[in-house]
């Protein structure tokens, strides 16, 4: 199934204070995109479809999981179980976990596969078609950053070289991992051994990375209206800067500016 790209106009969006989805433009203005109190999490695929976990149950089915085209109207879908934790997939799809560790893929009319199921599961997220996730490698043990190809069913998953402790996951377009380590913006190579800085100005601040086509950081801090976030600025090797918005989730799209 194929859906436009109209998520794709936006290349960053968050949850803010009041839990509603919005979206941020290219001229730096904000859209809020749901009603209060609806969104817990969310999500956006390859095609730019906007996922939500949100605590708001369809009437009809007790789902909690919506998607979006990005224009503020939200369809659930009725026939999944209940998600604890998202991210985007391929296509138009999404991959969710259930709170006992069943993680499956979705799309827009229900369809999906479970592809693992993963006790103590913290983190996951898609990108380039790979899933990085953060769980134990042995069940009491530390939780690692791991990694799988997308497209391996059932996922067989890889510890990353050292085993880093980190939190705040985000694989990006070409399939490498970014996270906070110390509170420390950080980059995973997909070859499942090479690490580095991900960039200045937000060591020892940094909750959480979120990088698809543009790359944004959650802030340590805050206030009543959220998080500061900030964004990734190509200059002296790369330094994130306050972005003008607060968030208490962000989100980087895919996002086509127009040529």
């Amino acid at each position: 199934m194929s859906t436009n790209l109209n998520g794709n106009i936006y290349p960053v969006w968050g949850i803010n204070s009041e839990n509603q989805v919005f979206a941020v433009d290219a001229n730096n203005a904000v859209h809020v995109l749901s009603d209060a109190n609806f969104a817990e999490v969310i999500a956006i695929s390859e095609s730019g479809i906007v996922w939500a976990i949100s605590g708001v149950p369809d009437p009809s089915s007790g789902s909690v999981l919506y998607f979006s085209t990005g224009d503020g109207k939200w369809t659930a879908l009725t026939n999944v179980p209940g998600a604890v934790i998202l991210t985007g997939g391929n296509a138009d799809g999404a991959v969710y976990a259930t709170e006992d560790g069943q993680i499956w893929t979705v799309n827009t009319i229900g369809e999906g596969e479970q592809i693992a199921n993963i006790q103590d599961l913290q983190e996951l997220d898609y990108g380039g078609g790979n899933l990085w996730a953060v769980f134990p490698e042995k069940p009491g043990g530390p939780a690692c950053l791991q990694f799988t190809s997308a497209s391996q069913v059932p996922a067989v998953w890889k510890p990353f070289a050292g085993s880093p402790s980190v939190s705040g996951i985000s694989a990006n377009y070409s399939g490498d991992c970014y996270a906070a380590s110390d509170y420390n913006p950080m980059y995973y190579s997909q070859d499942g051994q090479s690490s580095n800085s991900a960039g200045s100005g937000a060591n020892g601040s940094t909750l959480a990375l979120t990088f698809k086509n543009t790359f944004y950081l959650l802030s340590t801090s805050a206030d009543e209206n959220g998080n500061k976030v900030m964004i990734w600025v190509d200059e002296k090797g790369g330094v994130f800067q306050d972005a003008g918005f607060q968030a208490i989730q962000v989100l980087a799209s895919y996002y086509l500016p127009s040529s």
